[in-house]
């Protein structure tokens, strides 16, 4: 009987540490919810934490009369064995985005 006991705590933890996974969320309907003007952390409440983040600036050298003194992007990647997103952010806001599907 103690075998058994064991077996099925050993079944039911394994069952509730599953169910707290968090399943990948990088599919194409929530790909779509993103649109042009939104936030990185907006973007990242949606698809989760990225898989790959590169940023840059850039000094323009021209002053803050024209608000372009410096010039900031950032590419967000998210990677799943199904699909492929890129987000490319332009001062903290989606600039343009791409959904891969992986074959």
């Amino acid at each position: 009987m103690c075998r058994y006991q064991f077996i099925l705590s050993f079944i039911m933890l394994a069952a509730l540490l599953s169910s707290c996974a968090t399943p990948p969320r990088l599919t194409y309907n929530n790909f779509i919810q993103i649109q042009d003007g939104m936030t990185e952390q907006e973007v990242m409440n949606i698809l989760g934490e990225p898989t790959k983040v590169t940023s840059g600036s850039l000094d323009t050298g021209i002053g803050s009369i024209l608000g372009l003194d410096k010039l900031s992007g950032t590419n967000m990647i998210w990677v799943t064995d199904e699909a492929k997103a890129d987000v490319i952010f332009f001062k903290g806001k989606v600039k343009s985005k791409n959904f891969t599907n992986q074959f």
